[in-house]
């Protein structure tokens, strides 16, 4: 009995770590695209409502926001 709920253990954390590498990366790739928007935006000049300055701190947090989700997506991967 000991054996076969250690398997469903196993199963379960494999498939969270899975889960969990599948959310990092598409949070990773939605900041990516933001960025690429706020990017166009700034050297368009034209950010609709949000002026130039407030863009470029918006692009600012976004690139910290993405070194952070690219050391999760590393952490889950490498399994530390």
């Amino acid at each position: 009995m000991p054996l076969k709920l250690n398997v469903m253990q196993n199963k379960m954390t494999k498939d969270i770590r899975e889960r969990a590498s599948h959310k990092a990366f598409a949070k990773i790739s939605f900041i990516q695209l933001e960025n690429n928007a706020y990017k166009r935006d700034i050297k368009s000049g034209n950010g609709g409502r949000l002026s130039v300055d407030l863009l470029k701190t918006c692009l600012r947090s976004n690139e910290k926001e993405l070194l952070t989700w690219q050391y999760i997506a590393k952490l889950i991967e490498t399994d530390e």
